[in-house]
């Protein structure tokens, strides 16, 4: 039984559940504190930039090498869950779909699964 996979993994669920969540909330409960467009960026990179970090850390977690097809793997996983977050939210009263957010979401998974690829190639070489 491998823990660090199971964790990682577990907790890469619990963030898409958490981000499911979020754009379930309706624009009146949303555009209370979060108004302002780049602070809804904002929101969007960190939740797309740590989903990419949750689904590397659970394949490094069942001991697979983080090789370039788990990279690709994990930054088009990552860039087809906030394109289906998107459009969930396009069903919600007051929310709609964009695809400058569904853009973010993806660059951000994408810069973020590139850079802890290029980290881990750097530490694991040392």
């Amino acid at each position: 039984m491998n823990v660090s996979g199971i964790g990682w993994a577990t907790a890469a669920i619990c963030w898409m559940v958490l981000i499911f969540y979020l754009s379930s909330l309706t624009g009146q409960e949303v555009s209370q504190p979060f108004h302002p467009k780049p602070i809804s960026w904002i929101g969007h990179i960190v939740l797309f930039a740590t989903l990419a970090v949750f689904l590397q850390l659970a394949i490094r977690g069942w001991n697979f090498e983080i090789n370039l097809r788990w990279v690709i793997a994990v930054a088009i996983f990552s860039s087809l869950f906030g394109i289906f977050d998107e459009y969930h939210q396009s069903f919600v009263t007051g929310r709609q779909a964009t695809i400058a957010d569904a853009l973010i979401d993806s660059i951000s998974a994408i810069v973020t699964t590139i850079l802890m690829w290029i980290f881990g190639r750097s530490t694991s070489s040392e």
